[in-house]
């Protein structure tokens, strides 16, 4: 470790309450005695976000909730059912827990996904979602047919 980078954690470590001080920090001196609050510190502003969304729901896109701009939503279930793959699944009998029917869900899955990322970039949404609404009500665009159409 660099000396700079030692001062620089022993001054963290004085900032934070432990045993360090800032003049253990400067010269270099180890902490002794130091221990971490039970709950720890605050290191970052907590920022709520107007999207009402779980972060599971993401096919394609940003994330975070925060970075949202223009999302879209798909209805998933009706696209996955429009797949090749699970339509084989149901025509066929085969069973989904099966490894053929594992296979199969899978490439399913990734079509929906490549197909609604291409949607996704064409018409310039930052993301799409299963499920997504803002507490202000404001319209989410339907993507379910433009995907549908890259299936």
């Amino acid at each position: 470790m660099r000396p700079h980078s030692l001062r620089l954690a022993f001054a963290l470590c004085a900032l934070l309450g432990g045993g360090a001080s800032a003049q253990d920090a400067r010269v270099g001196l180890p902490a002794v005695g130091f221990q971490v609050p039970e709950t720890g510190p605050v290191l970052a502003e907590t920022v709520e976000s107007d999207w009402i969304l779980n972060a599971q729901d993401n096919v394609c896109g940003l994330r975070d909730p925060r970075m949202l701009s223009n999302p879209g939503r798909i209805n998933y279930d009706t696209l996955m059912a429009a797949t090749p793959e699970l339509q084989k699944l149901k025509r066929e009998g085969i069973d989904p827990g099966s490894a053929e029917g594992i296979q199969l869900k899978q490439q399913a899955i990734d079509r929906v996904t490549k197909a609604s990322e291409s949607v996704r970039v064409t018409q310039g949404h930052c993301s799409v979602w299963k499920a997504i609404s803002h507490k202000d009500g404001r319209a989410i665009a339907d993507l379910t047919e433009l995907v549908r159409a890259k299936l």
